[in-house]
């Protein structure tokens, strides 16, 4: 493998909620009451679909309202921004020495979200992975074509000068497996704990699933 790509939220930095959380206050900015009768199947609905870009999120709970759309992803970041400045956001334990271990090994490094690049920079700058990482992405660098679309590992390759079939990718939710067998790349690797449990994470095609981003560099032979 000559190529890394990693999910962000739940798989190399900690998501205790703390995404979910955000869809909800952008939900209530939107007009969307909490105690509702619609509330219940929004929730699930966000539970099921937080993998993709939080724009395309919102949108789809908000019936193609883009105007609300809107106005509920400035409350999302807004909520996030507040998490950042509290300190309530950290790396997932041994996320840092696996994307260390990578590296070492000559492997690029990629990490990939679906938050808008504000945020995205502010959360891996915070989680002091931007030394770490050759590159961070996010739907905005590819006309906004988040997961599960492959373009994001498309890009990625790309900028690492690598074949498809050279990159190892994991994350925690089948949008990234989704993506990573879409794009022809060489392992799909899901992570137990975050947005999706093993079962789904293999239906989508995961190569191996692994109990967290830790485990990666043994995984792929390499010292940890």
């Amino acid at each position: 493998m000559q190529l890394a790509v990693l999910d962000l939220a739940g798989t190399t930095m900690v998501d205790d909620g703390l995404v979910l959380a955000g869809l909800r206050a952008g939900l209530r900015a939107a007009g969307v009451r909490v105690d509702g009768p619609c509330y219940p199947a929004l929730d699930r609905q966000a539970r099921a679909t937080m993998d993709r870009p939080v724009m395309t999120v919102l949108g789809e709970l908000l019936d193609g309202d883009m105007y609300r759309a809107r106005r509920a992803h400035s409350a999302f970041a807004d909520h996030l921004h507040a998490a950042l400045d509290a300190g309530r956001v950290r790396p997932v334990p041994g996320a840092a020495q696996t994307l260390d271990a990578l590296r070492d090994a000559g492997l690029s490094v990629a990490l990939t979200c679906g938050f808008d690049p504000e945020l995205r920079d502010r959360l891996v700058s915070a989680l002091e992975f931007t030394e770490r990482a050759d590159m961070v992405l996010s739907p905005a660098d590819v006309d906004g074509r988040g997961l599960p679309e492959p373009d994001l590992l498309h890009a990625a390759a790309r900028r690492a000068g690598t074949e498809h079939s050279q990159v190892a990718v994991a994350g925690d939710a089948t949008a990234d497996i989704d993506a990573a067998v879409r794009a022809g790349a060489g392992l799909a690797v899901g992570v137990r704990g975050g947005a999706h449990g093993e079962p789904r994470l293999r239906a989508a095609g995961a190569d191996a699933v692994i109990d967290s981003v830790a485990d990666l560099p043994a995984l792929l032979g390499l010292p940890s």
